[in-house]
């Protein structure tokens, strides 16, 4: 079933890249990270005469990874129970042709500085990490998450590979058409076409001028009757704006 509306499926943002988390909200994921701010730009180019459009984006980001993970090797580096504050820069080149891209940037982990009012900040552990991006689902077919491979190298210790899952958010109340058959086309809410296992709109929407926001839970059960969704939470908030969330596994 592939959604027909040329809507862009309410994605609030499309794609960017790196390390770091806040509140985690999704399975069992080692670094629940979340992009703060993102600067993009299309730059179409000739690859073997043809036309190729890339997306290029700058992001920042900012969350926490568990302890005993190579972003969190030792509790003097937690900023509390949840595990260790990190930051990261990162910047992905995507082909809208296709979806797939690349990834790369810095990332460090930081404690507690000279405020102990406001978050932490300073450096105990940097990092560098790069790899491959799969976004065909959000760009290709308007499914709100991409997927990530990739290798992290941490202070003195040994290169690590991880995967990672980016969440876009989106307005699960907004409609679209598709169609399930030649000729035949039906309209659903996008909360009903991505997660009709989680039927219940988000609670806070009222909060959210009256929009359903949401990220996807199971990606990989999207558009099925399995699909499940993720209320987004008022902490998952930027200046009002839901961010992309981006979970790691190491």
């Amino acid at each position: 079933m592939r959604p027909t509306t040329n809507r862009t499926v309410a994605i609030l943002g499309l794609v960017g890249v790196a390390l770091a988390g806040v509140p985690a909200v999704a399975s069992a994921e080692n670094a629940t990270l979340y992009e703060l701010t993102e600067n993009m730009k299309l730059l179409p180019r000739k690859q073997r005469g043809q036309a190729v459009t890339r997306r290029i984006a700058t992001s920042a980001l900012t969350g926490v990874a568990q302890p005993g993970t190579p972003l969190c090797p030792i509790p003097e580096f937690q900023s509390g129970p949840a595990g260790c504050a990190i930051n990261a820069l990162g910047k992905d080149n995507i082909s809208l042709v296709t979806g797939l891209g690349t990834f790369e940037g810095n990332v460090t982990t930081v404690i507690q500085g000279d405020n102990p009012v406001d978050g932490p900040e300073a450096v105990v552990l940097r990092g560098k990490f790069s790899g491959q991006m799969d976004f065909s689902p959000a760009i290709l077919h308007q499914i709100p998450y991409g997927t990530v491979t990739g290798r992290l190298q941490a202070g003195r210790g040994r290169a690590t590979n991880f995967t990672g899952v980016f969440r876009l958010p989106f307005a699960g109340n907004v409609e679209t058409e598709i169609e399930v058959a030649p000729g035949v086309k039906i309209t659903l809410t996008l909360r009903q076409l991505f997660c009709p296992a989680t039927p219940t709109p988000n609670p806070n929407a009222v909060l959210y001028g009256g929009f359903d926001l949401a990220y996807l839970d199971n990606v990989e059960a999207a558009m099925t009757p399995a699909g499940r969704c993720l209320d987004i939470q008022p902490t998952q908030l930027s200046l009002g704006a839901p961010l992309v969330l981006f979970g790691i596994n190491f």
